[in-house]
């Protein structure tokens, strides 16, 4: 057995069936040709029948009230992977209104705390595959990594790997303990949720008390940002979602044109579009809009297991900037923090990000007063993926989807990956934070057209319009626990589907 780390550790013991804790990614894919029979069962045979490496076949054991261990079981591969099928005509909103039931129900914890959807019926003959996978058992970084592994940029390589299968990794390196008496004391009472979750509350105001005041205290930790609508407690498990793409070679031509990057423009575009949003719907903010932040430091070394990632707290561009300020403004920002949070420790990096993890999303569950001064107002965070065409087994992966976990008090989630060509971009919400994220995304790629032609002149502007003008956008969305208007749709994963 392994002892869980306090990060992974408080993962766990904060989840509950409205605090979801378990991160979840789709992929689309085409069959190959003269297999369109028989590619799903050969996929679920070697699903069914390969070998499993840790993380995945490790399960949850507490020890006492305080600590809980890693144990290596055989798991029951029936269990872990799924076949489902949705009926005919088998469009994208049949698709995504599964999906957001399957994903709506904890991970049971008698099992290691992952699950595999194979779901076939697709319009154009595709399937799809649906994995999720306890944000205890590996950050987001970890799991991409794992998803390339089992990719291959081959269109003729036939073989069939799994994200659980046995991978060559080098050892991971120790972390550094952290003995100082209040961490000591924060992590226990962490640990210890079960035994009262006011004696914790106690202990984190206790512990970050200068949080609670504007500005940096003493300790370094973050300030109160504005309270928007963003910031609420959610009643039940229901979430919406909605996802869009944005062209990554476009992006990076700003972003080298702006002498910025990635990320900067990415979490630009989101801002100008939240800001637009909160105008739209009468709660415009008053204030710059704060944003948890998670920050890799995953190396080689680290492998693809367990969390090697940290929070922090960035504060975005000025509501009335324009586009161009705004970059600016975000850019300074995120690079601030990034270069504070260098100087940290890895033991001490996580047990900030502890504090912060509970201070804005388990404290205003506890008490209405956190929700009136919220550490945050949404969680936005990116992650680094492939960049080439990828098949499974020969099958084309056509479209690749997260769906952000929504903790309460910060009720919405933006989640960026770069997968192929394009940053493929997820937004998740509280039905209480956004009503609807689909609007969102539209707003998203407006600010992009919009930067693009600032950044690069008008012609980029003209062309990117004239894209835009050509096709819907590429945006879909849907509500948990919501009954849909249906119509009909087009198979393409670009098209739009909105809840209603």
């Amino acid at each position: 057995m392994s002892k869980v780390n306090p990060l992974d550790l408080a993962m766990v013991a904060l989840e509950n069936s409205n605090r979801q804790f378990h991160m979840t990614a789709w992929m689309l894919f085409e069959k190959p040709a003269r297999q369109r029979k028989t590619f799903v069962p050969r996929l679920l045979e070697v699903f069914r029948n390969s070998e499993v490496a840790p993380p995945f076949n490790q399960r949850l054991v507490w020890k006492g009230r305080t600590s809980a261990e890693w144990e290596t079981v055989e798991p029951d591969m029936h269990y872990h992977v799924r076949h489902l099928a949705v009926g005919p005509p088998g469009t994208m909103q049949q698709f995504y209104d599964l999906v957001s039931f399957l994903n709506t129900p904890l991970l049971d914890r008698a099992y290691p705390l992952w699950d595999c959807y194979v779901i076939e019926g697709l319009e154009d003959d595709r399937f799809a595959v649906m994995i999720r996978v306890h944000h205890a058992l590996m950050d987001g970084q970890g799991g991409l990594k794992r998803f390339r592994d089992a990719m291959s940029d081959d269109p003729a390589d036939r073989s069939i790997r799994t994200v659980w299968q046995p991978q060559a990794e080098k050892p991971r390196k120790q972390r550094a303990r952290v003995t100082q008496p209040q961490a000591t004391k924060l992590l226990s009472r962490l640990s210890d949720l079960s035994s009262g979750a006011v004696d914790l509350a106690t202990g984190m105001v206790r512990f970050g008390a200068d949080s609670l005041k504007k500005g940096q205290g003493a300790s370094g930790l973050t300030g109160v940002a504005a309270k928007t609508v963003f910031n609420t407690s959610t009643r039940s498990s229901a979430r919406r979602y909605a996802n869009c793409e944005l062209p990554l070679d476009s992006i990076k031509a700003v972003a080298k044109a702006s002498q910025s990057t990635v990320n900067d423009v990415a979490m630009t575009v989101i801002d100008h579009a939240l800001h637009q949003y909160l105008r739209e719907v009468g709660e415009a903010a008053g204030e710059p809009l704060s944003v948890l932040m998670p920050l890799s430091f995953r190396t080689e070394e680290h492998g693809s297991g367990g969390n090697q990632v940290s929070l922090d707290v960035v504060t975005l561009g000025d509501p009335g900037a324009d586009l161009l300020q705004r970059l600016q403004q975000v850019h300074a920002a995120a690079r601030a923090v990034k270069a504070r949070t260098r100087q940290l420790p890895i033991a001490l990096r996580q047990l900030y990000s502890v504090f912060i993890a509970g201070r804005a999303t388990l404290l205003p569950d506890l008490s209405p007063l956190f929700n009136e001064v919220p550490v945050a107002n949404l969680l936005i965070s990116n992650m680094a993926g492939p960049q080439e065409q990828l098949y499974l087994g020969g099958a084309r992966l056509v479209a690749f989807h997260g769906l952000p976990i929504v903790p309460p008090g910060v009720g919405l989630n933006v989640t960026f990956s770069s997968v192929n060509r394009d940053i493929c971009l997820g937004v998740g919400a509280l039905p209480e934070a956004m009503g609807n994220p689909f609007r969102l995304t539209e707003l998203i790629q407006q600010a992009f057209a919009e930067l693009e032609q600032e950044v690069l002149g008008p012609r980029a502007g003209a062309v990117a319009g004239k894209k835009a003008a050509g096709k819907k956008p590429a945006s879909r969305s849907k509500a948990s626990g919501r009954k849909q208007n249906s119509r009909k749709r087009a198979a393409s994963p670009r098209r739009s589907a909105r809840s209603e």
